[in-house]
């Protein structure tokens, strides 16, 4: 893939912004940890968005990132098992919920699976 074409370069761009950010929220005192698993589903969401227009695929307005993963060549099940945890993130941590605040467990599983997805991405952009 083409990790060169400006339209890629721009996804990864956001996504690294995304991670970067989500890490400074998680070591504020005290930590936020609704923006710690938003930003690590936008971090994943727009890498995956990279990997979509490095391959020539067509970028959906979407943050469904299990309908991301899955129009990637052969995704491994732990990516997939990463898509669906952090989907729940990507509209849910804006507004109040009735679930509460996200945890710090939640904000530590987010990262981590963010960082297991935008690794995979970075071996398909290589």
């Amino acid at each position: 893939m083409q990790l060169e074409r400006p339209e890629v370069q721009a996804w990864w761009a956001l996504s690294n912004s995304d991670i970067r950010v989500a890490a400074v929220v998680a070591d504020l005192h005290p930590p936020e940890w609704h923006l710690v698993c938003f930003l690590a589903q936008q971090a994943a969401e727009k890498a995956l968005k990279a990997a979509m227009e490095a391959g020539g695929l067509p970028v959906p307005r979407t943050h469904d990132l299990v309908l991301l993963v899955e129009r990637l060549p052969a995704p491994p099940a732990n990516i997939l098992d990463a898509a669906l945890l952090l989907s729940a993130y990507g509209v849910g941590p804006r507004y109040p919920s009735p679930a509460g605040p996200a945890s710090e467990r939640d904000g530590r599983n987010t990262m981590a699976a963010a960082q297991v997805l935008r690794g995979w991405v970075e071996g398909l952009l290589a």
